[in-house]
């Protein structure tokens, strides 16, 4: 996984005398290198189901009106949570509440830490400017999945009662420390090259800043900081082709503001959310295709998107017959035809936010504001335009609002926005019924706290509807 990987211990006989200490690690410049990238492994992906690398999809995409578990999923947890039947001993809630932690704990490690390591002082500044945005980005997830969460800004080397049971924070300052975290991240470099590329950047930073403010239904706020995305000195742009968003060959282009980096057959750092689009029962391809989208999703993309066909498949070519067989849609997005015996080891990255997303944001913002201004539909219809879509016009605000809607659908489908944007703009339940997931109710607005953490920490006090 280039900067970001990770190689897997399983020798269990652990040498005493070879161990090193929080104290005696963070003393060098490679150190310092070390302990931020073990922050980016833990944040997005260090294979298996690691939140950007399919948790996210099983612990609340799964939920939304967009996809169902297949019928080959076997995992009760699985099939309760996509049916919104879950409890609060889910193991996928449980296993994203854990991982979301520990990523915490590494950063706030590495913030304490490498300032006082001697080292380039330009290098220790950008380091800690990384790590502050991955901390941003986990509480960011934190807050729109649980709403009130323990904020720990502290390393905790201590299993005292007093150091790991710690209360769950108000939101609004859960917050006020995800704008301080990528306020300061804004001063990253705009871009990294080479070995680097991946790195979070100054224009990352802006870019989930506008999704917070936005998000906070802060709406000239959203505006002004999409504004300083588009504006800035990054050279984000549309791909002309909406396929290379997704191509091996364009990975972290000029359209890839902040993405997982996946590689193919290296140490497990694939794309695991390729296996979900795997059809089964066809000859030479492994069948591990289990989750799918809804039945009617497809049929929201007309013939004339050019999204569509990116986005789903729905025949492929046997690697040992030679014959294309047909299927119900699957999803596409992740697959890689390079890898088709073994989709988990895709090469393409995982999207956190790209350039479309920015333009989506700055319409919305702007339309929530002062109705559908010319920049608003400039914006959108841009996104439209590389779709093959006509574009948007005479709108009213309404109107305007349930188009960007639509669009932020279709363009960012299987990307971990639906959920969100389901519960942001509080249409879940609506949406979710008509869907037929008609367990949808008040109090799936926010995850349960998993009971594992209830019983370990008595402070804790579980969300509404999930007593």
């Amino acid at each position: 996984m280039g900067i970001f990987s990770f190689t897997a211990c399983t020798d269990l006989n652990e040498d005493p005398a070879s161990l090193i200490t929080t104290e005696q690690f963070y003393k060098t410049e490679s150190d310092a290198l070390a302990a931020v990238t073990a922050v980016y492994n833990a944040a997005l992906n260090n294979g298996g189901l690691t939140m950007y690398n399919r948790l996210f999809h099983l612990a609340f995409e799964i939920m939304s009106d967009d996809a169902i578990a297949g019928l080959r999923v076997t995992n009760a947890d699985v099939r309760t949570i996509s049916v919104l039947a879950h409890s609060t001993t889910n193991d996928r809630v449980d296993e994203l509440w854990k991982e979301s932690y520990v990523a915490i704990n590494r950063a706030n490690i590495a913030i304490a830490r490498i300032p006082g390591i001697e080292m380039d002082a330009t290098l220790r500044t950008r380091l800690v400017n990384e790590t502050k945005f991955l901390r941003g980005l986990l509480y960011f997830n934190l807050v729109r999945l649980w709403g009130d969460v323990p904020l720990i800004l502290e390393e905790n080397g201590s299993l005292s009662n007093e150091a790991i049971q710690v209360a769950r924070t108000p939101k609004e300052d859960v917050y006020k420390q995800i704008i301080q975290d990528l306020t300061d991240a804004e001063a990253l470099p705009s871009s990294f090259t080479g070995a680097n590329a991946g790195r979070a950047t100054g224009g990352a930073a802006k870019s989930i800043l506008a999704k917070v403010y936005l998000t906070r239904q802060e709406w000239d706020k959203a505006a002004a900081k999409s504004l300083e995305v588009i504006n800035g000195p990054y050279g984000y742009d549309l791909f002309e082709n909406f396929a290379d968003v997704f191509n091996v060959a364009t990975k972290n282009g000029k359209e890839h503001i902040f993405s997982v980096q996946c590689k193919s057959n290296v140490n497990g750092q694939g794309n695991r959310l390729a296996s979900s689009a795997t059809p089964v029962g066809i000859p030479g391809v492994a069948s591990a295709g289990t989750d799918e989208p809804h039945a009617d999703v497809y049929k929201l993309f007309s013939d004339k998107d050019k999204r569509r066909d990116v986005t789903f498949f729905t025949s492929l070519v046997s690697p040992t017959t030679g014959k294309e067989i047909t299927f119900p849609p699957r999803f596409f997005k992740y697959f890689d035809p390079a890898q088709i015996v073994n989709p988990t080891e895709s090469a393409k990255n995982i999207p956190v936010i790209r350039f479309a997303e920015i333009l989506l944001i700055y319409a919305e913002a702007l339309n929530e504001g002062s109705g559908p201004t010319a920049d608003a539909y400039a914006a959108v219809n841009r996104v439209r335009k590389r779709a093959g879509l006509d574009a948007l016009s005479g709108l009213s605000k309404d109107g305007f609002r349930e188009a960007v809607y639509l669009e932020r659908r279709l363009e960012l489908m299987f990307e971990f926005q639906r959920w969100f944007d389901l519960v942001r703009t509080k249409r879940m339940i609506t949406a979710l019924h008509a869907a037929g997931k008609t367990n949808a109710a008040e109090k799936h607005y926010l995850h349960p706290i998993p009971q594992r953490e209830m019983d370990l920490n008595p402070k804790l006090l579980q969300n509404p509807g999930w007593e």
